[in-house]
């Protein structure tokens, strides 16, 4: 288990400059699949930080507003995405 929290850790920490190295791309060119990309590797950071804070969440109940935070931000983020993707179909 400590290998996955691992992991997860070293993907989001990873996962940072890749977001900003897409979201400065997409700037650039206005490339909506580069920010689709962008928010995309965003989504999937908040989803490993958001498993990260739940098994810490047990240990530090404090931690559980970071959790519902990160639930949040997941679902206004999906919902974000396949409204965008039902706009262009």
């Amino acid at each position: 288990m400590d290998t996955l929290l691992f992991s997860l850790l070293l993907y989001v920490l990873l996962t940072i400059p890749v977001f900003v190295v897409l979201m400065l791309f997409a700037a650039l060119t206005r490339s909506a699949r580069l920010r689709r990309a962008a928010e995309v590797v965003s989504l999937s950071t908040c989803a490993a930080l958001l498993v990260l804070s739940f098994q810490r969440a047990f240990e530090k109940p404090m931690l559980w507003a970071v959790v519902v935070l990160l639930v949040a931000v997941l679902v206004f983020g999906v919902s974000t995405i396949v409204k965008s993707s039902r706009e262009r179909s």
